[in-house]
């Protein structure tokens, strides 16, 4: 029996419809009756077996297919979206006065500890890498693979990029390009993210890209650059077996510079649940934790992140904000939220604007939150743009960004914190005076 693709994206859309129902009458459920905890997890149940249905739906093979429906269903290996959407341009006009503003911004130290390598890698240094192993390719085809306008062309994007690193050697380019961004916004400290999966079946040996990077990142800060981390990427959609193979390799690897794991991958095609065994000997073996969770599922996606792999921060987390119950467990519990707000415009499952992201929300109710880029040549933005969005759009005061990067301070797994803190206090204090803010 044959189905249309206008069938199943018509499933797709009820099902949608379902999934929202549901949680509206949930919202409405009484707290702190005897009754309240069953019924939520009744909810979250169906709810999540209604998920499992999409998914299905979303991984059937169908021929010839509009580009308008691709856009809209498409499922991808990429963070832990399902889908890319076609975003406005949210950079507002810089008015004069604001101009002021954002040169501020700019000038100040800030952290970043949720930035994807591979998202930091630029067109011109493709070309360049290209250029080294002496490949021909078509400048203008590049620069067009870098205006994307859907997830089929973002995937084709971000698989290009990986598919252009062939040796070691290509991370000095790589890394000169991440270097140069963090320099830029006056980035003093990184934590980032590589996943090592398909540069793996690539041909790379992981112990050998790993060492380079660490190379790179001592020589930059003998240099007096800034300091960079890595986090390995153990990706939900290969499943646990490979996180596992992923996780002994870092502890072969034996770097300095490579202080833990971060769970990434679709999230909705790998429950955190699935990976308590590898984040355990993670933490067993001395490195952190963190994982991307409640960007493309519910909070109960975070309550898993947070109860059963016990992760120390969690990326992007903007379904907490639809139970206040694990809101009041992350303030609790000091667990910081790794906000990429750009990120959660373009993926559009919880968010669709910029006034009505949770940060405002999770800010006020005193939960730590941390401002990232995620993917920031890919998505076009920088962190200080991302901290201008704050101010524009969401009515955050300079002394509350100003809060937000102490909180990104204290959220790293920098083993000076304390000092670090006080170092960029000094430089803030007098750039308040010079910019009278």
């Amino acid at each position: 029996m044959k189905i249309t693709f206008e069938q199943i994206y018509k499933k797709i859309k009820d099902i949608n419809k379902e999934i929202l129902e549901l949680q509206n009458l949930k919202k409405r459920i009484p707290q702190n009756k005897s009754y309240s905890l069953d019924l939520h997890l009744s909810f979250d149940k169906v709810i999540n077996d209604l998920i499992n249905q999409k998914l299905e739906l979303e991984q059937l093979e169908i021929e010839n297919p509009s580009e308008e429906l691709i856009q809209n269903i498409l499922t991808v290996d990429l963070a832990t979206a399902s889908a890319i959407r076609t975003v406005p341009d949210i950079k507002p006009e810089i008015l004069e006065e604001d101009q002021i503003i954002l040169d501020f911004l700019r000038k100040l130290p800030k952290t970043e500890i949720h930035l994807h390598m591979e998202a930091c890698i630029s067109k011109e240094t493709i070309m360049k890498i290209l250029e080294e192993h002496k490949e021909q390719y078509n400048k203008e085809e590049i620069e067009k693979l870098y205006q994307f306008k859907n997830l089929n062309e973002f995937i084709k994007l971000f698989l290009f990029i990986l598919d252009s690193i062939k040796k070691p050697e290509d991370f000095e380019f790589i890394f000169e390009n991440l270097k140069q961004y963090l320099i830029n916004n006056n980035i003093k400290y990184a934590e980032v993210f590589y996943a090592p999966s398909r540069l793996i079946q690539n041909g790379l040996e992981f112990k050998e890209i790993a060492r380079t990077l660490d190379y790179l990142a001592k020589e930059c800060v003998l240099e007096g650059g800034p300091e960079v981390k890595f986090l390995v990427d153990v990706s939900r959609t290969f499943g646990p077996e490979n996180a596992s193979k992923n996780l002994q390799r870092l502890l072969e690897a034996k770097t300095d510079t490579h202080i833990g794991i971060g769970l990434g991958g679709a999230e909705l095609m790998g429950p955190a649940r699935d990976f308590k065994d590898v984040f355990a000997q993670a933490r067993a073996e001395g490195l952190h934790c963190v994982a991307h969770s409640g960007e493309d599922d519910g909070p109960w996606s975070i309550w898993d992140t947070v109860k059963i792999l016990k992760a120390e921060r969690i990326g992007h987390g903007t379904s907490a904000i639809q139970d206040p119950d694990l809101l009041e467990y992350l303030r609790d519990k000091q667990i910081p939220i790794e906000i990429c707000l750009t990120s959660n415009l373009f993926t559009g499952k919880y968010v669709r604007r910029p006034e009505d992201h949770p940060v405002r929300r999770y800010y006020d109710m005193g939960i730590i939150c941390t401002i990232n880029t995620d993917d920031p040549e890919i998505f076009n933005v920088d962190l200080t743009q991302e901290y201008y969005n704050l101010y524009k759009y969401l009515n955050f005061t300079i002394t509350e960004i100003v809060d937000l990067i102490r909180m990104g301070v204290e959220s790293t797994f920098h083993n000076k914190k304390y000092q670090l803190w006080k170092e960029f206090e000094q430089e803030i204090k007098h750039l308040r005076m010079e910019y009278n803010l």
